[in-house]
């Protein structure tokens, strides 16, 4: 069975991609960029948690996992203006637990470190329930494989939507930049919609656990540019060339936060 991957991986959020190997070594002069702040983070409906992980860029030659930072002040503003501090845990990661998260709100986040301040805003997007599962045999065409497609149904909503899909197979997650699957509602506003998973041929006997996320737009357009990015094999999405994803932090960290909502459900392909 062909699984539609490569050999880029990355993490939960977002997290450093590997150079792909070549059979020519070409010698290319690359200037070295400043090392920058990456800030990566998420509020999820549905959970009572906050986690930001805090990290350093890597050259573009450096394929060592990114220096973590250990010693910031990191809090989360909530809707009602009140403010939460996120206490660190380990590995550059800072995480508040106990929080009442709601959706159709705003969140935010402050990072201070090395008498600097980096901010973060998303806006959480009500959620958009998945109705059903079903999946269809696709018989290879052109020296392809037999496989299996899952399609998702569900009622979109009036008004401009966006959408990320995330799914599991036997319990793992699949991360590749290949996977990564976004899409919005212009041609199926408030209307029926019934779309597959592109990004992945599944197998007879397959479990998959499927995720749909209701993404604002500045979110919808991190994860866009940072596929493109990522296709381009060109090591880190935030390291120093040749180009990095759009991101919604300021003062001049790169990264990403999120406050998603999402709706999920599980399928098993029968043998």
């Amino acid at each position: 069975m062909k699984r539609f991957k490569n050999q880029i991986l990355f993490s939960s959020l977002v997290s450093l991609l590997l150079l792909s190997s070549c059979t020519e070594v070409i010698d290319i002069e690359l200037n070295e960029a400043e090392r920058r702040y990456v800030v990566e983070g998420a509020v999820v409906e549905g959970t009572d948690s906050a986690y930001v992980l805090l990290t350093k860029t890597t050259s573009f030659f450096d394929t060592t996992s990114p220096e973590t930072e250990n010693d910031a002040q990191v809090y989360l503003t909530m809707p009602d203006g009140s403010e939460v501090q996120l206490p660190y845990v380990a590995d550059g990661k800072y995480v508040a637990h106990g929080l009442s998260l709601s959706n159709a709100s705003n969140y935010s986040i402050r990072v201070e470190v090395d008498d600097q301040t980096f901010t973060a805003q998303d806006y959480m997007m009500p959620a958009v329930v998945l109705d059903s599962l079903e999946y269809e045999f696709d018989e290879g065409l052109f020296g392809g494989e037999d496989g299996y497609n899952i399609f998702l149904n569900f009622m979109d909503q009036p008004g401009k939507n966006f959408y990320r899909v995330i799914y599991t197979v036997d319990g793992e997650l699949q991360n590749t930049a290949d996977d990564i699957m976004v899409f919005d509602d212009n041609l199926n506003d408030g209307v029926l919609i019934r779309i597959p998973i592109f990004t992945y041929s599944f197998a007879a006997g397959d479990s998959v656990d499927i995720e749909l996320q209701s993404l604002s737009p500045e979110l919808y357009e991190f994860y866009q540019t940072f596929a493109s990015v990522a296709s381009e094999d060109a090591g880190s999405p935030f390291a120093a060339a040749p180009a990095n994803p759009v991101s919604n932090v300021e003062g001049g960290a790169l990264g990403v936060f999120g406050a998603y909502t999402s709706s999920k459900k599980s399928i098993v392909i029968p043998e």
